[in-house]
């Protein structure tokens, strides 16, 4: 009966959101034109509207002359205008919540979550719902693995909550569909990450009948499987025995609803021990799909991930999507390209050219060229409006006329092993203060984004001799680093991103590297080294020139 009332679920979802998005991708440039107006008027008697003219602004020609790119730090004073006063001046709707995520500088961004934004975020998630069942409608039969953020994750000063968008989706859920998932949102409460990997561990090994998992990293599940191996004994005896003392830390309300799915299984326990490594594809061998973040540098961790799935299990791009808005949603599985929700956001691009070189030619979305990358700017009903994201997109193709967007990495100064996000200015920062109270003086460095090891590493060229221990100066970058970016420290203390280590550089490795940026078209009058970068975009092997 269950299965019925599911397939009709989706049957709905289908016509109610599918169809009409199908429908309008083939005139991107009409519907953009709608949403673009819908936009300016819902939000025109705003401070920000009223400063913008935005009553006045019948076309995008008009929008480009009035409203300047945005930052956020520009969007910054009427963000907390109307957060603390409650006066319109970002959005016509009062927020429902704000979520949270890093910026430039140590103050965390705020995004406002009015009821359209958080209803825009439940239509997109019942049309992916949708997606991902016709793409692999088995991953349904059994029950999900979701890996999701708290609803409520503190308050602000205000009064207004902040959260995540998934904690606050999940609880929207149907209740048929809630009833698939292994863990309980409350888990994502559970500040202790370790802990928290353990108690996810201890529900999920109890259930063979796992046909569907969902992260956004796929980081999350290699981090999974190292706890599921290195802490197996105790799992397996809490699983025979049906107790786990490792919960008896938590507070006493959660304990309880967590000890109510703990039952004694020494069965399925006796089967895991007698697995040699332990992997999703012998632990959960009817693992139909997952769903994860395949573009950027999360390709690395996936292709680690696929050879501990069983044999036939899809994956399915989650979608270009941030804090503050989602840029595409997959229409099949094994491709990380996917539709930009056209109905909902207005969307804006610079060929990556024209940006990095200041030439601002704007387009839009009908206007883009396959096999290309371009900046993105976004106008959303959050009060983001033409908001640069700092982000690449490159145009794989095209479902009818609408382009298909792929997440290729953040821009200039930022870099994302496993979405820390961690910016250039917060690394000047972290190594000044370090090195002043070590007493180092550096006249060159690059903090390097090693993809393949899920790590930072500080290539360092010292002025004289290096006094300090390089540890001590990098467990210092590192707290630092924790510091000024929430979501560094997130990810470092969930053992999703390896502790920052320092390589030092022989004398005149400076000069090697300049050398190196302007054989490969760099002018040196125009010559500023990026003291941030991944390691596959390096003009030098820097760790060539590492002292011995």
């Amino acid at each position: 009966m269950q299965g019925k009332i599911f397939r009709a679920g989706m049957l709905y979802y289908k016509y109610r959101h599918w169809h009409p998005i199908e429908r309008m991708t083939h005139h991107p440039a009409a519907i953009q034109a709608e949403v673009m107006q819908r936009l300016l008027r819902a939000n025109r008697n705003t401070r920000f509207g009223i400063e913008h003219g935005f009553s006045t602004i019948s076309n995008y020609a008009e929008l480009q002359q009035k409203v300047p790119v945005q930052h956020y730090e520009m969007l910054r004073p009427y963000i907390e205008e109307q957060r603390c006063s409650g006066t319109q001046a970002l959005t016509a709707e009062t927020p429902q919540f704000y979520a949270q995520t890093s910026g430039t500088t140590g103050e965390p961004k705020y995004i406002p979550i009015t009821a359209t934004t958080l209803a825009i975020h439940k239509e997109e998630q019942s049309l992916f719902s949708y997606l991902q069942y016709r793409a692999c409608p088995e991953a349904f039969e059994g029950k999900a693995l979701g890996i999701m953020g708290a609803a409520v994750e503190g308050q602000l000063d205000s009064g207004h909550q902040v959260g995540s968008v998934s904690g606050n989706l999940y609880q929207s859920l149907p209740k048929i569909i809630q009833s698939r998932f292994v863990l309980p949102p409350s888990i994502s409460n559970i500040t202790d990450y370790e802990l928290k990997y353990l108690v996810m561990l201890r529900l999920a090994v109890a259930e063979p009948n796992i046909t569907y998992a969902g992260s956004p990293n796929p980081s999350t599940f290699l981090r999974l499987l190292n706890v599921l191996n290195t802490r197996r004994e105790e799992l397996t005896h809490s699983l025979a025995t049906g107790r786990f003392a490792e919960m008896d830390v938590l507070d006493a309300p959660l304990r309880a609803q967590l000890n109510q799915r703990l039952r004694p299984d020494p069965v399925r326990a006796d089967y895991i021990n007698s697995l040699p490594e332990l992997t999703f594809a012998n632990v959960w061998p009817k693992l139909k799909l997952v769903t994860t973040w395949m573009g950027g540098s999360c390709g690395i961790a996936l292709n680690s991930l696929r050879d501990k799935l069983p044999l036939g299990t899809k994956v399915m791009e989650l979608g270009y999507q941030s804090t503050e808005f989602r840029g595409s949603i997959a229409l099949e599985a094994e491709t990380d390209a996917g539709l930009p929700p056209l109905h909902h956001h207005f969307f804006e691009f610079v060929a990556q050219s024209h940006w990095d070189n200041s030439n601002l030619e704007f387009l839009t979305l009908d206007q883009l060229t396959q096999g290309k990358m371009y900046y993105i700017i976004i106008t959303t009903t959050a009060g983001l409006y033409r908001y640069f994201m700092n982000d690449l997109v490159e145009v794989t193709g095209y479902f009818n006329a609408t382009p298909l967007l792929r997440f290729v990495q953040k821009g200039k100064g930022v870099t994302s092993l496993t979405g820390e996000k961690l910016y250039e200015s917060q690394v000047i920062d972290a190594v000044r203060a370090a090195t002043m109270k070590s007493d180092v003086v550096s006249n060159f460095y690059i903090l390097v984004a090693d993809e393949q090891e899920m790590a930072y590493r500080l290539f360092l060229e010292v002025d004289g001799t290096m006094q300090a221990n390089t540890s001590s100066l990098a467990m210092l970058i590192d707290a630092k680093l924790g510091e000024l970016n929430i979501e560094y420290q997130a990810k470092r203390d969930s053992g999703r991103l390896a502790p920052l280590s320092i390589i030092l550089l022989k004398r005149g490795t400076s000069e090697a590297y300049k050398a190196a940026c302007m054989r490969s078209g760099q002018r040196e009058g125009q010559f500023k080294p990026t003291v941030l970068q991944y390691r596959q975009k390096l003009n030098l092997p820097l760790a060539d020139f590492a002292m011995s």
